[in-house]
Parts: structure tokens; sequence; C-alpha cells
């Protein structure tokens, strides 16, 4: 009777606390399933966001290599048919590749100069864009990233940008353009039916969203100067923006005009300033989630409830029968493995070792004792110190030991020790503390890595580095003195360049003065004397006057042959009249002699010295040479104008043209005294050429 009436008291007992704890329970779980949501919906917002950070960011360095490829610089420097057709065949490249909308460049104004939908029919070619973001900002030298309704598709996109610059990366010719469908991003969200994301503009504008109904309306209430600013910026169309109606009621909640409730959480959008992403959970599902399981378990929890007072204290001996069986295979589990541990620990290959609170040796590996050379006899009770030299004995009692004792553990910490035979060795060691359930210390577990021969070879490696860098420093030495004597041989070769030019033009002077002077007045007095014997012929022998009429005709001619080599070898016009009329005698003397049309401008030319207009006079002459021979051509235009007080001498011909870089490695002396006499003046000479495209010869040299 007894045991009946214990049994009905131990049910009822146990039917309240299980329901008490039941409803407990149900509370508790409810409460945590919410949090659990709410855990989950910030989770989700992150994810989210990374994913359209990264949709995002996935097209920004593609732009940056389109923008550094050569051909659209030379598109933008000089555009034609061309580089028109290449610019266009590497932007379609880069769409099929990349799967993205467009592609294409801008100029310097914002106009649409090449694009990849140059023949679709909402193609912008030739359009301008200079009011959006994305090219003032790239205009400025600075990559940019822009979300915006296109305004020739009426399709959202992501636009990318960055800057091209010219051949010195100083001037920014144009801007290139990326543009990927922002339908792309809704397709990759995989969201529940009851989730909703937005992302919105600074202005509240939702302009990403897997709720296709609200793309374009905006989140919150807009102000007649935030309409206007949008519609302004033409960055979401014409409008109109209408709100969806959602207001927040409490933290993470919010609620729309027909009184659905949405769990919400949001946060900025990665590398967009002001823009954000929005997560909405429909709390009816929420709720529904949370419930079902709970109800679920509740009814469960009845029925074992029921289930369990009938049959808890028939179990009540069984059980305390099988803890204690449990127990006692615990205890055999228990030294089964401490057994383990023992063995694992001294027959493990590594230096193990254990210390108590004291710093004394209470138990250590058969690896430790081998590498020492000690029996385990002569190493238990004694401090580990001992075992140390001075050097770590005093930093381990100083530094590490009060450091291990107050954190606990210590990592790869260099001490030595010394052998049993008195060799040291260098070790790592590293140890955790094992304590008590107060908390207290009870000893050490630590374990030492012998890096002597590592270390050693550190040390070689060293050595080796600091051999390296001397015979650097030396080669260095020897490199810059070479450099310098080859720098003076250069000097001391210009100077005799120099001497030599100079020696030339003294020697062609003197030459020309000679054959002008001396021959010229000795043919002139043989035309004198040809001419007085034709007169005194004609009357007595008409045939011995014809010879001597013949006589001055090829006298005459001898004359003008002395003349032209005189006038070629040094133009006496040059130092009485200056350089603008000797060239323009020359070049009068050089049309008529090679029939090619040559026409010499000038302006605000003033009178220079002599060395530099024999440079200048010399480098014409010699272009003008390399003209007749070579370049086929018609037309010559010479150039000769005083800038910013520089002399500017521009030679152009519409010739065949060549390839400059193969010239430049051939045996002709043409190209390079022109670029010596420049150099000797102090100027600099440059020669543009393409095959079929002329040639343009520029010297230029400060006055």
């Amino acid at each position: 009777m007894k045991l009946r009436l214990v049994l009905i008291v131990l049910s009822l007992l146990a039917f309240l606390s299980a329901s008490t704890g039941g409803l407990f329970y149900y509370h508790s779980l409810k409460k945590a399933s919410f949090q659990d949501a709410e855990r989950k919906a910030a989770v989700r917002l992150t994810l989210i966001n990374k994913s359209i950070s990264s949709f995002l960011s996935q097209n920004v360095k593609p732009v940056q290599t389109l923008a550094e490829l050569d051909i659209f610089h030379k598109f933008l420097v000089q555009p034609d048919k061309e580089t028109q057709k290449e610019s266009e065949r590497l932007l379609d490249l880069f769409k099929r590749t990349l799967a993205i909308d467009v592609s294409y460049i801008l100029n310097a104004e914002g106009t649409t100069v090449a694009t990849s939908n140059r023949n679709d029919p909402d193609s912008f070619m030739f359009f301008n864009f200079g009011f959006r973001p994305y090219f003032t900002t790239a205009m400025q030298g600075r990559a940019a990233t822009y979300l915006a309704l296109g305004t020739t598709s009426g399709k959202r996109g992501g636009y990318y940008s960055f800057p091209i610059y010219d051949k010195n990366k100083v001037k920014v010719l144009g801007v290139a353009v990326i543009k990927t469908s922002i339908e792309l991003i809704e397709k990759e969200l995989i969201t529940l039916d009851d989730e909703y994301i937005l992302v919105i503009d600074p202005h509240g504008v939702i302009f990403i969203s897997n709720k296709k109904e609200w793309v374009y309306s905006t989140f919150n209430k807009l102000s007649p100067q935030n309409e206007k600013e949008i519609a302004n910026s033409k960055q979401f169309g014409k409008g109109p923006w209408n709100w969806v109606g959602l207001k927040p009621f409490e933290p993470s909640r919010s609620i729309d005009l027909a009184n659905n409730r949405y769990l919400m959480y949001t946060s900025a959008l990665n590398n967009y300033p002001g823009w954000q992403v929005i997560y909405l959970r429909d709390m009816k599902s929420v709720y529904q989630a949370v419930s079902s399981p709970l109800l679920r378990i509740t009814g469960q929890l009845a029925l074992t409830l029921s289930i369990l007072v009938g049959l808890s204290v028939f179990y009540l001996y069984r059980k305390a029968a099988r803890e204690i069986q449990q127990r006692k295979d615990v205890q055999k589990a228990l030294k089964k493995s401490d057994r383990r541990y023992r063995s694992l620990y001294n027959d493990t290959p590594a230096m193990l070792h254990s210390i108590d609170p004291s710093g004394h040796l209470i138990s250590v590996s058969k690896h430790w004792l081998a590498t020492l050379g000690y029996k385990r006899g002569e190493v238990i009770g004694k401090k580990i110190t001992d075992f140390f030299t001075e050097d770590s004995r005093r930093y381990a009692e100083e530094s590490v030991i009060p450091v291990f004792f107050k954190k606990g553990f210590v990592k790869d910490i260099p001490y030595q020790f010394v052998k049993k035979d008195g060799t040291i060795i260098d070790i790592l060691l590293s140890a955790i503390s094992v304590r008590d359930n107060k908390g207290v210390l009870i000893h050490s577990l630590a374990v030492s890595v012998d890096i002597t021969q590592r270390k050693h070879a550190e040390e070689m490696l060293q050595k080796a580095k600091e051999e390296l860098s001397r015979y650097s420093i030396e080669l260095e030495q020897q490199v810059l003195k070479r450099t310098e004597e080859i720098s003076m041989a250069r000097d001391q070769l210009r100077r005799l360049s120099a001497s030599v030019i100079n020696s030339q033009e003294i020697e062609r002077a003197a030459i020309a003065r000679e054959l002008h002077d001396e021959l010229g007045q000795v043919l002139t007095a043989l035309r004198l004397d040809a001419a007085w014997l034709e007169k005194q012929l004609a009357p007595k022998a008409p045939d011995y006057a014809t010879r001597a009429n013949a006589m001055c005709e090829l006298i005459d001619q001898s004359i003008d042959e002395v003349r032209g080599i005189a006038f070629k070898l040094r133009p006496g016009m040059l130092d009485d009249l200056g350089l603008v009329d000797a060239l323009d005698l020359y070049s009068a003397d050089f049309e008529r002699r090679s029939g090619i049309t040559v026409v010499f401008k000038y302006k605000n030319v003033p009178s220079v010295n002599g060395t530099i207009a024999t440079a200048a006079y010399r480098i014409t002459q010699e272009a003008l040479t390399n003209v007749a021979r070579h370049s086929r051509a018609n037309y010559v235009e010479i150039n000769l104008k005083s800038q910013k007080e520089s002399l500017q001498l521009r030679i152009s011909d519409n010739g065949c043209g060549f390839q400059v870089n193969s010239m430049v490695k051939s045996a002709g002396l043409g190209l390079t005294g022109m670029r010596e006499r420049a150099l000797l003046v102090g100027g600099e000479l440059l020669v543009d050429s393409e095959p079929g495209k002329g040639t343009i010869i520029s010297f230029k040299v400060k006055t």
C-alpha cells in the first residue's frame, strides 16, 4: 500500500513538474525561435549584401583593362576608319566574353564615339553622356561605378568607367565604360517566398528588388525638393516615384498600408556611399515557422509525459542499476585512457616534459632523455632551468615563467639546452597549463623542438646574404664608374664632332670664297677676252668668230656651275642676309633643279647666331636631299617660326614614308648627321614617318 501511494505521489509530482517545465519550455523556445529568426535574417542580409557587392564589383578590373588598351588611345588622338574598326572589334569582344550589356568609349566631351551596340535599335552612338557622374568622375582621373536607368535603352544597369590617358599618363583623352544589366543580379538572388530584397539609393528610390512592382518606388516619402533632385539627375527616368507605404513601428519591424508586418534589417551597400540593402520577411511566415514546431513539440511532449508517468517508477530501479554499471565502465575507460596517454607521452618522438608550479620536473618523455643524454632518475625532481644555459635560465626566470603562470600558455620560446656531454642545442619551447576545477595550476605540458640545424642554416644564409649585398655594392660602384667613363667619352666625342663640323664649315666657306673670288675672276677675264676675240674675228673670219662665241657660252656655263658649287658649299647669303633669305634661295634652287614643288613659310623669325643658322640650314639641306633621293614626293613644305624664345623648323613631304625604327638601325648617316647637328647646338630633332603617310622632320632649339 505504501509503495502504491509513493508511486501515485511520484506520478503526480512528475506530471506537475513536466507541465510546469513544458510551459516554461514553450515560452523559452518561442523566444529563442524568434531570436533565431532575427539572427538568420541578419545573416541572410549579410550574404545578400556580399552577393550584390560582388556582382557589382566584378567589372571594375575589366573596365580598367579596357581603358589601358593602346588602340583606344590612338583612336581618341587620331581617329580614322582603321582605328574605329579595331576599337569596335575589341568592344564586341569584351561584350561577348564578359556577358555584359554594352561597352563603349566616350571622348573628352562625353560623346559616344565607339560602342558595341552601334547596330542595335537602341544604340546611343554619338549620344552625349557628359552629364553622367561616371563620366565626370573618370575625367578627373578616378575610376567610377554608377547605378542608373539607361536614358536610351530604358534598362537598369551598373556603369563602370575608367579614364583613358595619353601616352604620358597625364592628360585624360576620354573614358571607357562597361554597362551590365541589373536584371542579372535579381535573377541571381535566391530568396524564399516570404522574403523581399530592396536596394535603395540615398533618396530612398528602390532600384533593385525581387518584388518587381516596387522597382522605381520609394522606401520613404519624398519631399518636393528630393523629387526635383532625382528628376534633374536623370538617374531613374522621369518618374513618378511612388511611396510603397512601409513604416517602421519598432526596432527591426515595419508595417505597410495593408497592416502587413515585416521583419526588417538594413545595411550599407559596399562601395556605394548612401546606398542601402534592405531585407524584409513577412512576420506571418515567421509566426508560422515558430508556432508549428512548438505545437508539434508540445503535443509530443504531452503524449510522452503520459507515457513517462506510467513507466517512470518502473524504470527507476533499472535506471539506477544501469548508472552504477556505467560508472564502473567509465572508470575502466579512464584507466585505459590513462595508460594510452602515458604510452603516447613516453613513446612520441618529441621532447615532452611537465613541471609542477615550483618549476621542478615531474615527467619527461623518452625522446627528451635520449636527446639530452640523461636517465630518468637523473632529471625527475630537478628544476627545468638546471638544464638551460645561463642566458636561457635568466630569460626564463625573469620573463617567460611569470608570463606562463599568468596566461597559462607560451609559444615558440627560444631556449638553449645543455646536454649531458656539454653540447649546447637550440630549441623552441611551447607549453600549456593543466588546472583543476578551481583554476589552480597543477602542472604544465611542454613540447620542445630541436632547431639547432635550422638555426645553423639560417646563420649561413645570413652570411651569404651579407656577402651578396657586399658584392652587389661593389658591382654598383663599378657600374657607376664605367658609366662616368662612358659619359666622359661621349662628351669628348661630341666635342670632337662639333670641332670637325665647325672645321668643315670653315673649310667649306674658304673653298667657296676661293671658287667665287679666284676662279670666278679668272673665268670672268676669259669671258671678256673671248668676247673681244669674237668681235675682232667677226668681219674677217666668221667661222672663227662662231667658235669664239661657243667659247663664251661654255665660259658662262662654267661661271654658273662655279657659283652653284660655291653656294652649295657655303651660301654667302647665310652670313650676309641671314637664315630666312638663305633658305628661301636654297628652296627655290632645289625646286628648279629637282622639279619638286617647295613651299617655304616663315613667321616672326629673328636674327639668330651663325652656329644655329648653320645647323638649321644644313638640316634643311640634308632633309631636301633625302626627299629627292628616296621619298618619291612631289610636294615639300618648309615652316620656320620663332615661339617662346625658341626657333622651330618643320619640313614635311607627301612621299612614301618609312619605318623610323628600321632606319635608326640602318647604316645611313643622313638622320644621324641631322640629329648630331641638332644636339651640338643644344636643340632637339624628331622624325615622324609611316609607310605611305609621308615624313615630318622637326628641329627645335632655344635662341
